[in-house]
This record gives C-alpha cells, structure tokens and sequence, in this order.
C-alpha cells in the first residue's frame, strides 16, 4: 500500500479485486483500434492483459485522511451479496482487514462519500449481520449527491433490482438508518474537500477535491475508467448513462486538473493508479505518480 501526501493530509488505495475484463471495442462504443495501438506499448502489463488486449480494472476505495477526518471514498462491492457478475457474486474478501492494517477500522470513519451510485462503489455501505444490512462504519455520515439519489429511487419505482441490487442492499439500508446525508456541490464535510459536479457517466456523478499545502488531489470516481480515455476523452464507456455529456464532463475534469496540476485518483486505475495530467495537441496524457 501506498501513502502519499497532499499537504498535511494522506491518501491511500485500499483494492478489493483487480482483474482483466472487457476487450475495449466491447468497452469503449467509439473504441478504434489504430488509436488504442498506438498506447499499448506503455499499458501493458498494468493496464492491459497481453495477448488478448483485454482491459485490467482495479476495484478500490481511496482512504483520506486529513487530520481532522477519515474519509473513505467509493466502497467497492461487498461480501456476501448476490450479484449476476459472477465474479462479483457473493464475494469473501479481507477488505476490511486490509482497512484495518492501513490504520482505518471501520469505527474510526468519519465520512463515507460515494462519487456515484453505481453497485461497485457502495458495496461495503453494508455489511450482513444476523441476516440483515446494516451500516459498515458504524460512526460514518455517508453522502450521497442528492441528483444522483433523487435518480436511482425514481428508477427503483419502476423497475427491480436498481443497479444490480445494490440500491437496495447498499444504499437504502443506509437512508433507513439515518446516517444518509443527501448533499449538493457546495457541501464541504472537511475544509481541505470540496466537490464538483460532471454529470453523464450517472445524473449525479461527483468528483472530490482535496486540497492543502499547495497540492491538490481529484478523486474523479467513472468520470473515466480506463488511462486510455485520458488520451481520448471522447471514448465514453458502454456503462455511461449519457455517452456525450460523459465525454464532455471527462474533458472538462481533465483541463480542470491540467489547471490545479492536481494528483488525479481515479476508482478504476491498476497498477500506477494516479498520474497528473498534462495537455497533449488536443488531447491529454498522463504522467504516473510512482511510488
């Protein structure tokens, strides 16, 4: 596990899974070949299998810890839940213990805020005890934008199981608990964070900005999945809600932290999993912050 620092406060990624997935064409509905070959040289192995171009995805939370707060963003899948991804189903991995050896049990988190509700960020929300779903972090506030809730309990109205059951294992348990707190972009939990809006991957999707010292860091969440939209912002991933106003957000996202030269931490990234951005023609590439 690696530490950095922003200023006076630390960041650290806690995995639960990484594994190669989907091909890209199957990925990425704009997905080019010709592009995609001319930057596998430097995905592979970290980001791409060899031999079958398959893209490598991590699952992880980013842990922030800012000398007043512990925070935890996105919470990957969760044990114990019934998912149709077979390699998401009924999962049993040491998350937690991995949590705890990086200095964070579960009691000491302050704030849990997931930059979009989709099912492999809210898993650990939950955890099963005596056949019920109740809160991990048992003193946490978790937020939630409140346009990206507002969304998926309309959905939850008309059709079963909202994203993959995890609305209703993962994020309702929380509302009914009363540790919800639905927020907008101005909300600020901790002085160092901040948020702002990118809506397209999901309505409501957030990243989170944390800030100190001069240094700045953007927890940018399925804004991008993959470094390879870093070099093509316009390549929105089959799982966007709206693929133009996804690439769009990216875009933006990306000049946003070409200006604030901020550590950009995304929910997906393997192997070197943060980089700054850096402007390239009319595009972008990434300089990996290496341990």
């Amino acid at each position: 596990m690696t530490v950095r620092k922003i200023g006076g406060a630390t960041i650290e990624k806690v995995e639960e899974l990484c594994a190669a997935g989907f091909r890209p064409n199957r990925m990425f509905p704009k997905f080019n070949q010709e592009a995609f070959d001319a930057q596998k040289g430097w995905m592979l192995p970290d980001h791409v299998e060899a031999g079958s171009d398959r893209l490598v995805g991590s699952v992880h939370t980013w842990v922030v810890k800012t000398g007043r707060h512990t925070i935890l963003i996105d919470t990957c899948l969760g044990n114990d839940k019934q998912r149709h991804n077979a390699a998401w189903n009924k999962l049993d991995t040491p998350f937690l213990n991995r949590l705890r050896a990086c200095g964070c049990p579960p009691e000491s988190v302050d704030f849990v805020m997931c930059t979009h509700l989709h099912v492999d960020h809210v898993g650990w929300n939950t955890k099963l005890e005596n056949g019920r779903w109740v809160p991990t972090f048992p003193n946490a506030k978790y937020l939630f934008a409140r346009r990206e809730y507002a969304h998926w309990e309309n959905e939850r109205k008309t059709k079963d199981g909202v994203n993959d059951g995890s609305f209703d294992d993962s994020v309702l348990p929380i509302v009914e608990a009363g540790k919800a707190v639905m927020i907008e972009a101005d909300h600020q939990p901790d002085p160092l964070l901040t948020i702002k809006d990118y809506p397209g991957h999901t309505p409501g999707s957030i990243a989170i900005n944390l800030k100190d010292g001069g240094k700045q860091a953007c927890f940018s969440g399925d804004i991008m999945h993959h470094p390879i939209q870093v070099y093509h912002p316009d390549w929105s991933s089959q799982f966007c809600w709206d693929q133009e106003m996804s690439a769009r957000s990216r875009r933006q996202l990306l000049e946003d932290c070409v200006e604030s030269n901020a550590l950009l931490c995304p929910a997906h990234f393997p192997g070197a999993n943060a980089g700054y951005i850096r402007p390239q023609g009319d595009s972008f590439r990434i300089d990996w912050d290496r341990p």
